[in-house]
């Protein structure tokens, strides 16, 4: 190891920074240091709050309460750390590799240089100093023998940073092609909500109430034994996943046990350096040239062109009932929303409401049914998977972007490209009401008249969503920032609009609650259960609320071609 030309590096780096540092300006300087001597003071509390916490853990917790408190640290870790990654998922190296490899020094120094800047973290620097202050405390409140968790925690710490480095340079690698990176932003973010409601799911569940015997009636002639008893199949789950580790470990240890701690102190050491050995391989692979694996463009088969005995392509097809040139715009916008990681984002919201309603199954499994009532579910369903689509939808042309610019040189008539545009979102509102109604039908009993009521109420509820939402998009585009739902820096008309909008929507909900209303007026009115009132209502409004929708549309497409050019201007200007 070369510590000369590390210490020339390190300088280099530290002369760089504070040149970027002074050229911010006093007041960027000033909040700078702010941010830091705050950090720093947060840094020192939770480190004493740790350390007073694991004094009195340490001294007063059975072995089972220490490993529900270090599964509790463990996960806000996972949180903090979660968060941390999804912000910069992306490959930001404190010093510059491919500007040293041409040069005679170790690389290696460097790399673990920029592992452990990388995870200077807000989240990391708040959360170590409170579990390793934990796990010290935890020895001065019971016993030498605890002072063990102090390395079973730095090797769990170390684990979890060595393959977070490597799983960050591998979604690095995947995401040098733009539209991937954006896609991969989007499902992360929907592992990560799933992940965080990962703890509600089995807390709820039966089998851990059937396991801890929640279920189970109290005994009055028997005196209730104290203390917190974990589940055997637990204790097997924290030895088989390293998460589980450090409360294992502080367990084992309360109960007199050494070596489960210094079995996780060496096991978590050892796989952290396979992690840093594997991410050290992709790194330099990366910055190389090698971690595509892909051929050259030049080397690929190029496809056939189609003769003229084969079917259509997708974007050639027509459907039914509509004008060429609007199936071809509406199929060309749903091929661009199914790529779209905007949309995906969108999806987000149904996902956690789902997670959220198979979770409240295992809580309310013996609650009754909700029985009349659940028509206002199916309804409320069809209502969310709505406005799901909505944020997107309002701004349909700040979606296209660049794009838009193609609209604006079409010969097409302005209420068909408007046409066009609600024509291809209404499939993935479509998939959403039929996941909610599922949902609704497994979790809270919805009855067959429900369904079908739900079914015909969706396209009534994105009729009228279409209405606003074009207002929206017309009167208020904006831009929107590569791979997110943000707006680059929005006008004032924008949150009007906005605002607006919030108004009215509630308008529209009497609308929606016809049907159910009717179905409730016939329960109320003792008519036979198996008659489909509501189902019938539905069916009536629908064509009601599509001839309104037919009718203001064209008025619709008059202000789209008035104000195309200033839609043009703001969803194609750079405002940054």
């Amino acid at each position: 190891m070369n510590w000369d030309q590390l210490r020339a590096i390190l300088w280099l780096r530290w002369r760089l920074s504070r040149n970027q540092f002074l050229r911010g300006g006093t007041l960027n300087a000033v909040l700078s240091v702010v941010v830091g001597v705050l950090l720093v003071l947060g840094a020192c509390g939770t480190a004493l709050g740790g350390v007073a916490g694991g004094w009195a853990a340490g001294a007063k917790a059975s072995p089972p309460v220490l490993l529900v408190i270090l599964d509790g640290v463990v996960f806000g870790l996972l949180i903090f750390w979660g968060t941390g990654l999804m912000v910069e998922i992306q490959r930001a190296e404190s010093i510059d590799l491919p500007k040293l490899l041409h040069l005679p020094i170790t690389l290696r120094q460097v790399f673990v240089f920029n592992y452990v800047v990388s995870h200077f973290s807000p989240g990391m620097l708040f959360f170590l100093p409170g579990l390793m202050g934990f796990c010290l405390g935890l020895a001065l409140g019971g016993g030498v023998m605890l002072a063990l968790m102090i390395p079973a925690a730095a090797g769990f710490v170390f684990m979890l940073t060595a393959w977070s480095y490597c799983l960050r340079g591998w979604l690095a690698a995947l995401m040098t092609n733009k539209r991937r990176r954006r896609s991969i932003i989007v499902w992360v973010t929907v592992v990560f909500v799933l992940f965080a409601q990962l703890p509600n799911l089995l807390v709820q569940s039966s089998l851990f109430k059937k396991a801890t015997g929640q279920n189970r009636p109290a005994r009055t002639e028997q005196p209730q034994q104290a203390g917190l008893v974990i589940p055997e199949v637990l204790l097997r789950g924290h030895l088989a996943v390293p998460l589980g580790w450090p409360g294992y470990s502080a367990m084992t240890l309360k109960a007199g046990n050494p070596w489960p701690a210094v079995g996780a102190s060496l096991a978590g050491g050892l796989v952290g350096v396979l992690g840093l050995m594997r991410a050290y391989r992709m790194t330099l692979r990366f910055y190389q040239g090698y971690e595509s694996g892909r051929a050259p463009v030049s080397s690929r088969p190029v496809a056939p062109r189609p003769t003229a005995g084969q079917a259509p392509t997708f974007l050639e097809r027509r459907l039914p009932g509509l004008p060429d040139e609007v199936a071809a715009l509406g199929l060309a916008t749903f091929r661009s929303l199914v790529r779209s990681p905007e949309l995906k984002m969108a999806f987000i919201m149904p996902v956690v409401m789902a997670v959220i309603l198979v979770s409240t199954r295992f809580s309310l499994a013996k609650a009754p049914a909700l029985g009349k009532w659940s028509l206002l579910l199916a309804t409320a369903a069809v209502g969310m998977a709505t406005l799901s689509v909505a944020p997107t939808m309002g701004n349909a042309f700040g979606l296209d972007r660049n794009g838009f610019r193609a609209l604006v040189l079409l010969p097409t008539r302005r209420h068909y490209v408007l046409l066009a545009k609600n024509l291809a979102f209404f499939p993935f509102m479509a998939l959403i009401s039929l996941i909610m109604l599922a949902l609704g039908v497994a979790v809270a009993g919805v009855s067959a008249n429900g369904l079908l009521m739900g079914l015909i109420q969706a396209p009534t509820a994105f009729l009228l969503l279409c209405l606003f939402c074009n207002y929206s998009a017309i009167l208020a585009p904006y831009k929107l920032a590569v791979g997110t739902l943000q707006a680059k820096k929005p006008k004032a008309i924008v949150f009007l609009v906005m605002f607006i909008n919030l108004l009215l929507l509630p308008l529209v909900a009497p609308i929606l609650l016809l049907p159910p209303g009717a179905q409730l007026l016939a329960t109320y009115l003792e008519w036979p259960p198996w008659l489909p009132v509501g189902p019938l209502a539905a069916a009536a409004v629908l064509p009601l609320v599509a001839w309104a929708y037919w009718l203001i549309l064209p008025a619709q497409g008059r202000l789209l071609q008035r104000r195309e050019q200033t839609i043009l201007l703001e969803v194609t200007e750079d405002t940054e």
